[in-house]
């Protein structure tokens, strides 16, 4: 198992609706922040890419992408973690 970077990204995320609004209250919508955790995949100009899981047996496969658009980023934080044993 090759170390590896654990990362913690606070980000805005959009979202939606099915229900109809006012355009009054529309106004006044904002983005959800939130706070996800996960195994760095890739890191580029224009996303984050993370993981929940390497396959300890095929390192080539991941499990359960989520991809975070950089500009929705507000924070983000890596932890690395040194493989001991």
């Amino acid at each position: 198992m090759k170390d590896r970077t654990l990362v913690e990204v606070k980000w805005d995320d959009a979202w939606t609706d099915f229900q109809d609004v006012e355009v009054s209250k529309a106004k006044n919508l904002k983005p959800i922040p939130r706070t996800t955790v996960g195994w760095l995949v890739a890191e580029n100009d224009h996303c984050v890419v993370l993981c929940t899981d390497y396959y300890d047996k095929d390192e080539s496969v991941i499990n359960t992408p989520i991809i975070i658009p950089s500009g929705m980023i507000t924070q983000l934080y890596k932890y690395d973690v040194i493989q001991t044993m």
